[in-house]
């Protein structure tokens, strides 16, 4: 890797297509649509928490909650938010444990033959629930939704920093690409 600019992190993209693996149908967790007074705390939490430096940086500047909040203003002429996607994930016991926020890109250039491309805009575990394998499970939620939408493809990346979520992608079979550097913000 390059050497590392002033205000820059690296990111790990990843990218599922036809041919990699499609993960399970079954799962320890349950999903359900995420209430949205829920979903804005839960993500603050999972921000205060997160290896990636991006969140430590808007969480450092902004706090949590005005963080979280800043980051669910989804900008829309750039993502398109689908009803029913974005999903709370919960334990056999019923506590919840995470949420998966799939979205595709609305920029026609990323589509092929009329197909989407997807991409996870953001998922998290709650702190205390970690290093129990629910990120693979949220990630193959999120695989699973975008292959039933007919997603010609799926990309995303990571804080190269975030071993847990680089290795749940690549466990999940995602091509791995050359990391690059992002400015933090």
């Amino acid at each position: 890797m390059d050497e590392l600019r002033a205000g820059q992190y690296w990111k790990t993209p990843f990218i599922w297509e036809p041919g990699c693996p499609e993960p399970a149908t079954t799962t320890s967790l349950r999903f359900e649509a995420a209430d949205a007074e829920w979903l804005q705390d839960a993500m603050a939490e999972v921000m205060s928490h997160s290896l990636d430096e991006s969140d430590q940086f808007a969480v450092k500047q902004l706090g949590a909650l005005p963080a979280a909040q800043e980051l669910l203003a989804v900008p829309t002429d750039y993502f398109e938010m689908h009803a029913g996607w974005w999903q709370a994930a919960f334990d056999h016991a019923g506590n919840a444990v995470g949420f998966v926020l799939p979205v595709t890109f609305v920029d026609q250039s990323r589509w092929r033959s009329g197909l989407p491309q997807g991409t996870i805009y953001y998922m998290g575990v709650l702190p205390q629930h970690r290093s129990r394998g629910h990120g693979q499970d949220l990630l193959a939620q999120a695989t699973r939704t975008f292959i039933q939408a007919n997603c010609w493809r799926i990309f995303c990346d990571t804080g190269t920093s975030n071993l847990p979520m680089v290795g749940a992608f690549r466990k999940a079979g995602y091509k791995e690409l050359a990391p690059w550097q992002r400015a933090l913000s």
